[in-house]
């Protein structure tokens, strides 16, 4: 399961707090609840320090077992808070590290996970964004730097990390389905030889057997509303990233809308040959109005 570790202070903080009580009040260790549940040990201290989330069903047979079925409301509203998580940009850059370390935990997530399924309707992903292009985005007034307080240095070091992000992409045990709309190839970051060149290299990767670019193009109806962009990680968990922070989802029913919402995207995108075409296209198309 590709969860992080949890923000101090948070809801899933609280959840996994309480839930510990529940059993230690039982008198008995880790070790002899999860064998009266049924479970590997692990997993207990996981849910109990928070890396792992629990599930309703965990939480019925956790309140079952350390025979608190009193405390079920509570801590089942906790569980509900506890799902839709507000991460502010602010916060994460001030702790040790930076906005750089930010980037680094966005890197781990990636490598736990075995899917990632990320939609942007408007902006390339940064896992097929080359340095220049990385460099112009987070210049932005809506970049770190402004949004949340980052330092200037930090700007190379996110841009290191996110490179290193991208080898993920010729990982052939991994899966990295990407839809974009085609607004994303018109809308410039930075000069214009920024974007041709970014736009050379979504046209090669755009080839590549271990790549699933897709591209929902503008003569057809987009099949959903393109509020925003969305990242789904093995469909445990949904990141919504927006100028100031980002909203991390655990709801299962909200997962499974935003993966319906993914496969009726990924089935309507333009893929392989048919989108290296769109995107050449619209490369020759910038560099004459130039």
């Amino acid at each position: 399961m590709p969860t992080s570790p949890p923000h101090h202070g948070s809801d899933r903080v609280r959840l996994a707090t309480r839930l510990r009580e529940l059993r230690a009040a039982t008198g008995l260790s880790g070790n002899q609840f999860a064998k009266s549940l049924g479970w590997p040990q692990s997993r207990v201290s996981k849910i109990e320090t928070g890396v792992q989330f629990p599930t309703g069903d965990d939480i019925t047979d956790w309140l079952t077992a350390a025979d608190a079925d009193d405390q079920k409301d509570s801590i089942r509203e906790l569980l509900k808070r506890a799902r839709v998580e507000s991460v502010s940009f602010l916060d994460e850059f001030r702790k040790p590290g930076g906005a750089a370390t930010k980037q680094r935990s966005v890197l781990a997530l990636e490598q736990r996970a075995s899917r990632v399924a990320t939609f942007q309707p408007a902006l390339l992903p940064g896992l097929v964004q080359t340095p220049g292009f990385m460099r112009e985005l987070l210049a932005l007034p809506s970049g770190p730097v402004r949004t949340g307080g980052a330092a200037e240095a930090d700007i190379e070091r996110m841009v290191a990390i996110r490179i290193e992000r991208q080898a993920q992409l010729h990982d052939p045990g991994k899966a990295l389905p990407l839809v974009i709309g085609e607004a994303a190839l018109w809308i410039r970051i930075g000069d214009l030889d920024t974007q041709l060149g970014q736009l050379d290299r979504l046209q090669s990767l755009a080839g590549l057997r271990t790549v699933d670019l897709r591209i929902l193009p503008f003569n057809k109806a987009m099949p959903i509303a393109p509020l925003h962009g969305f990242r789904i990680y093995d469909a445990e968990l949904v990141v919504v990233e927006l100028f100031a922070g980002e909203h991390l989802i655990r709801d299962p029913e909200e997962i499974a809308l935003y993966e319906h919402m993914f496969g009726t995207l990924h089935t309507e995108a333009l893929s392989g040959d048919a989108a290296a075409r769109l995107i050449q296209s619209v490369s020759r198309r910038l560099a004459e109005d130039a």
